[in-house]
């Protein structure tokens, strides 16, 4: 009886360990500074994620098309939640919204949730950007993304980059406007207040990605995860960045970031895939350049003589 008592109150220590985890108080400069020590395979693991997405650090790839069933449709019964470490937009289960193809090593990824990153979590060469959108799948071989995240396969994750624009998105418009109840309790919810698809939260130029293996983001960071992220990056107002940073947490806190600190990439493949032809055409494009400004020397040159 007493050693069942002990492994109850263990159970119930642990997940309240897991409950509050956070991140870590910015410095007075607002740099932000780890490691988050949430332990596990958070601190113990080889393949964690984020990362930073350094073109000199990967290998060319090329991979067939993706192919985003369903992502065109309205998300039907939509809300905006505040789980306390982010603002997630839970998809459901109509439309059946299917991620396949782009060489990732499943069949077919089913999406299970939306939520973002402010600022990004990822790097693209050491450098930030103002938000990072995690569009969550898990493989549709498995019941739920529980069982999926026990796979090394089993999740695929799209990250979409947003940066400082002049002009507001209208689809993060949305998604702010939507969150009045969500935006200042956690675990409370409200109604999309008009139609979103996730092809709405999707760059346009969908060929040129950056693809390694790594892991949740957040606590126990399970080491399930084919991590795609757009090079393309999408706008963000100024002003709507501030009001993802006017989230509320558990505590009452401002949620003023909810990035973790770029991870060791250990030796891991990082690919980058780009079409073959853009490059042709930056090289046709400097050469050119290259020549024009070659004839105007020689032309200088000439009068000169």
């Amino acid at each position: 009886m007493w050693h069942l008592a002990v492994l109850f109150l263990t159970a119930v220590i642990n997940l309240c360990v897991a409950s509050h985890w956070g991140y870590p108080t910015p410095m007075p400069n607002g740099e932000i500074i780890g490691p988050e020590n949430w332990g596990g395979a958070c601190d113990t693991g080889m393949k964690q994620s984020p990362v930073d997405l350094s073109f000199k650090a990967s290998v060319r790839g090329k991979f067939p098309e993706f192919h985003f069933e369903d992502y065109e449709e309205p998300i039907v019964g939509g809300r905006v939640l505040n789980n306390g470490h982010s603002i997630q937009i839970n998809v459901g289960s109509s439309p059946n919204v299917v991620l396949s193809g782009g060489g990732l090593p499943s069949e077919q990824y089913v999406m299970e949730q939306m939520h973002f990153h402010w600022g990004s979590e990822h790097t693209i060469n050491g450098r930030r950007y103002a938000l990072e959108l995690h569009m969550v799948h898990y493989d549709s071989r498995f019941p739920s993304i529980q069982e999926a995240v026990g796979n090394k396969t089993g999740v695929a994750v799209l990250g979409v980059l947003f940066y400082v624009s002049s002009e507001a998105n209208p689809d993060l418009e949305n998604i702010l406007d939507s969150a009045k109840t969500a935006r200042n309790s956690v675990g409370m919810s409200d109604d999309l207040l008009a139609p979103l698809s996730p092809d709405d939260l999707l760059p346009r130029k969908r060929n040129s990605y950056f693809r390694y293996e790594g892991s949740l983001t957040t606590p126990g960071c399970g080491e399930a995860v084919e991590w795609t992220i757009f090079t393309q990056s999408l706008p963000i107002s100024f002003d709507q960045l501030e009001r993802f940073k006017s989230i509320k947490t558990n505590n009452g806190t401002i949620l003023t970031h909810n990035f973790r600190t770029v991870q060791p990439l250990n030796a891991r493949p990082l690919v980058y895939v780009a079409p073959i032809d853009y490059e042709i055409e930056v090289s046709s494009s400097d050469t050119t350049k290259f020549s024009s400004a070659l004839a105007i020397c020689i032309f200088v040159a000439y009068l000169l003589a």
